[in-house]
């Protein structure tokens, strides 16, 4: 059953900024793979994903915002992401294996293959959020230290992050402190990478780590 939304968003741009993939990850199902490879070589399967993912992202909007840069602190900014990645985390709640992010499970589960893909297209073809510096110069170089050590090899040296690994630039700060708490705690069972990096974090350095962050663009 496909997702129904009652109204509709004008997309912000003629034609998707990103290219909707470039060498697909094996972890996508071979209908995502397909998808993307069609929309990369016919831009017009391209727009036409975006504008119906614009469409499908009015309800969206209610926790990410209408074009992708959360309304609230505790949802993540999906603008700017890599639509690979995207596409990957919204199989993950539609087939149960994220699970506890509000009612995305029930939300995504009721998207089809299509809409889950216009979503991801739409969204992650936004312009990516601003720095967000936390003015605090010594915390963020401390934060530095941490995120170089641990962090750089998965995330990039930017923080825009990769087919198979979240932009963390721009990320709302609240939203990245949590996630990397609950990394750190194991309360995320399913990402034993992240929970061997995080596992000896301190809560100080995590909100180091976070101050860099917020300085990356």
């Amino acid at each position: 059953m496909g997702l129904a939304c009652a109204a509709s968003a004008q997309p912000t741009a003629a034609t998707p900024a990103q290219p909707a993939a470039s060498h697909p990850a094996a972890v996508l199902p071979q209908w995502a793979q397909d998808k993307l490879a069609a929309a990369k070589a016919d831009p017009k399967l391209q727009e036409q994903a975006y504008r119906q993912g614009a469409k499908l992202a009015t309800f969206c909007a209610n926790c990410h915002g209408p074009s992708g840069q959360s309304v609230r602190p505790d949802v993540p900014n999906l603008a700017g992401q890599n639509t690979i990645y995207v596409l990957n985390q919204l199989n993950k709640f539609h087939d149960g294996r994220r699970k506890g992010a509000f009612f995305m499970e029930g939300l995504v589960k009721a998207m089809s293959n299509e809409e889950r893909f216009a979503v991801a297209v739409y969204y992650t073809n936004q312009e990516a959020p601003a720095a967000r510096p936390s003015g605090d110069a010594k915390l963020a170089a401390q934060g530095k230290a941490v995120y170089e050590n641990g962090c750089r090899k998965c995330h990039g040296e930017s923080g825009a992050g990769s087919e198979k690994n979240s932009r963390l630039a721009g990320q709302q700060p609240n939203y990245l402190e949590t996630a990397i708490r609950r990394y750190r705690d194991n309360d995320v069972r399913t990402d034993e990478k992240m929970f061997k990096y995080t596992k000896g974090l301190t809560d100080a350095e995590i909100k180091a780590l976070v101050a860099y962050i917020g300085a990356l663009r």
